[in-house]
């Protein structure tokens, strides 16, 4: 009876999920729920408490815990005199209420204890294997096939949000000579033989020196968080920068192929409540997690109602929690709306439409000269705008109050009078206009310390730009994939007549009664002020001036083809950019690519070199000049293929590279301890930066008759003056996007001959299985 009682919330949870997966096919849902209320600060604190307790108990949901706690203390209460665990609790007194205790005592722990040791189970088993990564997904071992069971078992209870960042492994320290010797390896082919020969010196004076030393002080500091890196990365390689965000940090998106045709009224709308939705949900923990828990979730709550706030020497994020409104920049004025009214019903789609139609047809909303410029000091160096937000806000009542208003709204939208943005089959160089526009913005329609910005032009189509320090590619993702799922499946557009008739005949008198009108931000701009807000303004175009951004949209084929070809699908492209780099610039050079860690707490990323023996064997062999025919280049592809695929696992498991080094360099930096080879590491440049945008959700339909409903993906500036940034996406089995940056002010790039080079190594490397 005892064990029965200590596996009884498992059991019942058991039961109760297999009922569930036996009665039928879930129907086509949205992303999240679609609320209709906004919470009070009760019903939050609520929610806010059984998530916390849910996400301490699972895989056991609280309402089975619960039971099983009712049914144990039923028990013992009836059994007491003969209970052999109630006589092992000492008696504190004499009455029903210490009685009551002792029962209590014995019923939690009776029911805590498999929960307990389940977590642990999963916690250093489930969590923690990743030998299946490495396996032949046809012939697993029979330890990866009792973790698929297992993991088929959790799938019948679905975790929420963040139900497993507690149960993911903490990220250890990996051996240092592992380290320095791949590094060694991965830069083999891009320094010659004298520097060669004079890092390996470094490196091994490095290791036979300094190096044991800041490696314990990296493993003693690893003792007290559950991540070694993350707060490093954050604080040094985003929150430290100094330089604008736009363009140098921000990241970029457009919507999609074919978007559905909609007024700029209408658009808007269709970006707020879906996206405060979207924001909701994601302090209810209801988002789907990615992978099942298997990943990192933790940085979810950055992504919405959240302020870069701008220091003297370092940044910092502030967190508003849950916002009612959000923030729209229309004709150089700055408006608060609200998405909810003042009864805490959310607006629907159509009464946000009102409250935009109503916007964009007020007489004289043109703010001119710097009053209409406010947002660009936002643009400025973060010292430089440290110094401005508190001269020019913090100072003046008027303005820091508006600041409050500013920096707190769920995310910011802003109207722009744009109408040319688009994605023209016939002419890609429209695609790399509207991408640039994207990563550059127009110098003051951004308030760039802000987690995200959405940009909706007069056509209809549109973007957005995201602060890169609260969060990487995967939660970008997700929340880009729900909110095309959205738009695909389950909200609706009026026809184009409808909508157009509708702003034709708009009654603002009518509307004013069952919505509330976006309100102006008033900002008292002084003749100091207004000075700097041209100088931003200023500085900011010269920089866009100097951003090269050329877009691919490869029809011929997609992720399919490259699959039958029997390569990776990153690992092709990445070889296809080894080449394009190669004919564009004559050599190999250090290459980055963002690669996943998000198998450990706290984690973010890790860099993927692409640049291996594999790789330039295989580039060397198609600029040979014939030596090697067809059946050895595609067999060298494969190969430098299957090695890209395995270093991606290797980093996928901890065994990269460069935030191990990064650490070290950083520790080094505090310790005061000289290190000429990490400071030679951490003084290379990126003159490759890459990144592929994943799929990572399955929802997103983009085949057969779903082509044009595929998203055109994200953009990114070039890391190095010199080199370049490309950032791909597999557009469904039809299609690869490329959006490919540099800088014109730099003599050896150049956007448009990268992209056809690009163009030109996807046909020649499929060409090679014809």
């Amino acid at each position: 009876m005892i064990f029965i009682l200590r596996f009884l919330p498992l059991l019942l949870q058991i039961i109760m999920s297999l009922r569930m997966a036996t009665s039928g096919k879930k129907p086509v849902g949205p992303p999240f729920p679609l609320f209709t209320r906004f919470p009070s600060k009760i019903e939050r604190a609520g929610y806010k408490l059984y998530n916390y307790v849910d996400n301490s108990l699972y895989p056991v949901r609280p309402f089975y815990f619960g039971v099983s706690l009712a049914a144990s203390a039923a028990y013992f209460s009836r059994f007491e005199d003969s209970s052999t665990l109630l006589q092992l609790v000492p008696k504190f007194g004499e009455g029903t209420a210490a009685q009551c205790v002792r029962v209590g005592i014995v019923s939690l722990t009776t029911v805590s204890l498999p929960v307990i040791f389940t977590r642990f189970i999963l916690r250093h088993f489930y969590f923690k294997y990743k030998r299946w990564l490495f396996e032949n997904p046809k012939k697993p071992s029979t330890l990866t096939k009792v973790w698929g069971m297992l993991r088929s078992l959790l799938s019948l209870s679905p975790p929420l949000l963040k139900s497993c960042d507690a149960l993911l492994p903490s990220l250890p320290v990996p051996a240092l000579e592992e380290t320095v010797q791949r590094y060694l390896e991965s830069i083999r082919h891009l320094h010659s033989k004298e520097e060669l020969a004079a890092i390996d010196k470094m490196a091994d004076d490095f290791l036979k020196g300094e190096g044991p030393k800041v490696q314990r002080f990296t493993k003693l500091y690893s003792l007290f968080t559950d991540n070694y890196v993350t707060d490093f990365w954050e604080k040094y390689a985003y929150l430290y920068t100094r330089s604008s965000l736009m363009i140098n940090s921000s990241v970029a998106h457009v919507d999609l192929f074919v978007d559905t045709p909609a007024t700029q009224a209408v658009r808007a709308a269709h970006i707020a409540y879906t996206e405060f939705l979207s924001h909701l949900a994601i302090d209810r923990q209801t988002y789907t997690p990615l992978g099942g828990g298997l990943v990192c979730a933790c940085h979810y709550d950055k992504m919405y109602a959240v302020a870069r706030v701008p220091g003297e020497k370092i940044d910092h994020l502030e967190n508003h929690g849950i916002s009612r409104h959000v923030l729209v920049l229309f004709n150089g004025g700055i408006y608060r709306v609200d998405v909810v009214d003042e009864k805490d019903r959310i607006y629907s789609i159509d009464q946000l439409t009102d409250i935009f139609i109503e916007l964009l047809t007020r007489p004289d909303t043109k703010v001119e000269g710097a009053e209409g410029r406010v947002p660009a000091l936002t643009h400025d160096k973060r010292s430089e705008w440290h110094v401005n937000r508190h001269r020019f806000f913090e100072c003046i009542p008027r303005n820091k109050k508006a600041l409050k208003e500013i920096e707190s709204a769920a995310f910011v939208i802003s109207l722009t009078s744009e109408e040319n943005w688009d994605y023209d089959l016939e002419n890609r160089d429209t695609l790399s206009r509207f991408m640039k526009s994207m990563l550059t913005g127009e110098g003051a329609n951004r308030w760039v310390d802000k987690s995200l910005n959405y940009i909706v032009g007069r056509n209809g189509r549109c973007g957005g730009t995201t602060e890169h320090s609260i969060a990487d590619g995967s939660e970008f993702d997700h929340i880009m994939e729900n909110f095309v799922w959205m738009e695909n499946e389950i909200v609706d557009y009026p026809p184009l007549d409808v909508q157009l008739a509708r702003e034709k005949s708009f009654n603002a008198a009518e509307a004013e009664g069952r919505v509330k009108f976006a309100e102006r931000i008033e900002i008292e701009v002084t003749q100091e002020m207004g000075s700097e807000i041209d100088r931003c303004f200023s500085s900011h175009e010269s920089s866009s001036r100097d951003v090269d951004m050329a877009s691919l949209v490869f029809r011929n084929w997609g992720k399919g083809r490259i699959k039958k070809c029997g390569c990776s699908p990153d690992a092709f492209v990445q070889m296809a950019i080894q080449l394009a780099n190669y004919r564009d610039q004559g050599r190999f050079v250090l290459t980055y690519e963002a690669a996943s860690s998000r198998f450990f707490a706290n984690s973010r990323t890790e860099t993927l070199r692409s640049v291996t023996d594999a790789s330039c064997e295989f580039v060397r062999s198609m600029q040979d000049g014939g030596k090697a025919d067809r059946a050895q280049r595609a067999s060298l592809l494969r190969k430098a293929c299957e090695l890209h695929s395995t270093h991606n696992r290797d980093c996928m498991v901890n065994k990269g590279v460069d935030r191990h080094l990064f650490v070290l360099f950083v520790m080094s930096q505090a310790t005061g301890t000289s290190s000429p080879f990490l400071n030679h590491y951490i003084q290379q440049e990126w003159l490759l930066s890459t990144s592929h945008v994943p799929n990572v959700t399955n929802t997103m339909k983009e085949d057969g008759e779903f082509v044009d409903k595929s998203w055109l993906g994200a953009s990114f500036g070039a890391v190095a003056q010199t080199g370049y940034g490309v950032c791909y996406r597999f557009a469904g089995n039809h299609s690869i996007c490329a959006h490919i940056s540099s800088y014109h002010s730099a003599r050896n790039t150049d956007s448009y001959r990268f992209r056809h080079h690009l163009e030109r190594a996807f046909l020649e490397l499929s060409a090679l299985f014809d």
